[in-house]
């Protein structure tokens, strides 16, 4: 439809090297009340591999030319990212008005060594890409490319490293107008490639807080 292309425009279709984590690949999901069930797939590159690295800058780099194409300027988070991740990139001088912030939102391309990331197994020092879904559901292969199903060797799983086909995409039009721009990525599909350490379950912290020394185990009866 014209509108849904006005609305959201879309760009090349890339694909992305590094590990898989927090896969949705079977059945959609929705994590708010109301929201559309997604399919989601996340991917971590990391800066100091070579083929990452590359990766790392065509995502920056397809992102930013939509935005700037569509929006007229590159989103600041993107160029903070693309200072860090990068090489050769100025340092960003956030005192030049071209670097003033702006309202544009993105979610879909991080920083693993923010804040709160701090807790989630294989993020510090990487580059996150967080891909969804809503209306398709995404293909997943093999190394050889054939249809790969849950339960068989090369199904992709968290740790895994894979070849995520993704595209970005922008919010414009009268949706941008109630809830302001934003940078989203759209998941394709992801591709086996090899073996990786399987992450294990996130820390959870500040559960409990300290007691005080009133009764123990061996003072207090369940049936009094």
């Amino acid at each position: 439809m014209t509108t849904d292309r006005k609305e959201s425009p879309k760009s090349a279709v890339i694909k992305v090297y590094g590990r898989s984590r927090f896969l949705r690949l079977e059945e959609p999901k929705s994590f708010e009340a109301g929201g559309k069930p997604r399919w989601e797939a996340t991917s971590i590159l990391d800066p100091s591999d070579v083929q990452q690295a590359k990766d790392i800058k065509l995502a920056l780099e397809t992102a930013a030319l939509l935005s700037k194409e569509h929006y007229g300027k590159v989103p600041l988070a993107i160029k903070k990212l693309a200072a860090k991740f990068i090489p050769g990139t100025p340092k960003l001088d956030l005192n030049d008005p071209k670097n003033e912030p702006d309202n544009i939102r993105v979610f879909c391309v991080a920083d693993g060594d923010a804040e709160k990331y701090k807790n989630y197994a294989g993020y510090p020092g990487n580059f996150i890409i967080a891909a969804s879904n809503t209306k398709l559901r995404p293909d997943v292969a093999t190394r050889k490319g054939v249809k790969a199903s849950p339960g068989e060797p090369q199904y992709p799983y968290d740790g895994a490293y894979t070849y995520t086909s993704i595209s970005f995409w922008l919010l414009m039009g009268a949706q941008a107008q109630k809830t302001g721009p934003l940078v989203g990525c759209n998941l394709r599909g992801v591709q086996f490639v090899k073996d990786g350490q399987r992450f294990t379950q996130d820390e959870i912290n500040d559960e409990f807080q300290a007691l005080e020394d009133e009764a123990t185990t061996s003072d207090l009866n369940a049936f009094d």
